[in-house]
């Protein structure tokens, strides 16, 4: 019986993996001293395409995997990363979004090593919206990761619109200390890069928000002392309305700042935090929640 198209492929991708084994073997009686890294990338990268073709996911991956190796071997960096880039791919077809983290990471340091941030970046960010849904405190990781390789090559912007994300994932997640480290360090960023007027005012509602939440009007206060200027009109009462209704335990006001249109507004999972934040109690005594 004649074999399929896929069936040929993954044939075909097992002969290449066969040559790829063959140009590793070293060989006194034939002078070889040294694997041919070269020859085997190659087959191992052809082999990759087959067994995708074939729909052999398992097999494209680990070949994929060995084509890295390969290439790192040989000196050609930014080809290994580039198997790393096609092994996610596999990754996402297979539903193995828990090796994501992984390869994304080597993957990402490889091009750094290579010379090619922007690809590292890329890489970097693509994976960490693949885990976004599922694996959130995964994907902070890898956003952290994109903000240190564009922060380096002096983009602090770009910085930090990905620990921007970061900050909102940890947020999902309730991780509410370090949620309130990436939103420093992200209204640290645009300000390097310049940032001013009221552009920015919505994360300097969101840090008020997280510091609240965790428990520490003090520092909800510095957080208007020191951003307040970055607030239009709407946000700086509002940002006014929590931080005193808060930090005096008046209810009305409380509720009136969690109310505004300005942080109804925000991202969703900083306005779930602002509905599920505890009002101060009716007659509670100053000092009482924060």
């Amino acid at each position: 019986m004649a074999m399929s198209l896929q069936q040929r492929k993954v044939a075909e991708g097992r002969e290449l993996v066969a040559s790829a084994d063959n140009h590793l073997v070293t060989s006194v009686w034939k002078l070889k001293f040294q694997p041919d890294w070269d020859s085997a990338a190659s087959d191992l990268n052809k082999a990759a395409i087959c067994f995708k073709v074939g729909l052999a996911w398992e097999e494209c991956k680990a070949a994929h995997l060995r084509a890295c190796e390969a290439y790192a071997n040989s000196g050609s960096l930014y080809h290994a990363a580039k198997q790393l880039d096609q092994a996610l791919l596999v990754c996402k077809e297979q539903g193995r979004l828990e090796e994501v983290e992984g390869l994304a990471s080597r993957g990402g340091l490889l091009y750094r090593q290579a010379g090619s941030p922007e690809s590292a970046a890329q890489m970097l960010v693509r994976a960490a919206k693949l885990l976004e849904r599922e694996h959130p405190a995964r994907a902070v990781g890898l956003y952290e990761k994109a903000a240190d390789t564009v922060g380096t090559e002096d983009r602090p912007a770009e910085a930090a619109q990905h620990l921007e994300k970061a900050a909102l994932l940890t947020a999902r997640c309730g991780q509410h200390d370090r949620a309130a480290d990436l939103l420093l360090a992200t209204l640290g960023m645009y300000s390097e890069a310049g940032a001013g007027g009221t552009t920015h005012g919505r994360l300097v509602l969101a840090l008020i928000l997280v510091q609240l939440q965790r428990g520490d009007c003090v520092a909800a206060g510095k957080v208007v002392t020191q951003w307040g200027g970055w607030c239009d009109g709407q946000q700086a009462a509002a940002a006014q309305d929590l931080v005193q209704g808060f930090g005096e335990q008046d209810r009305a006001l409380a509720a009136q700042g969690l109310a505004s249109p300005s942080v109804r507004t925000l991202d969703n999972d900083y306005v779930k935090m602002a509905r599920d934040l505890a009002l101060p109690a009716e007659g509670e005594e100053e000092g009482g929640l924060c």
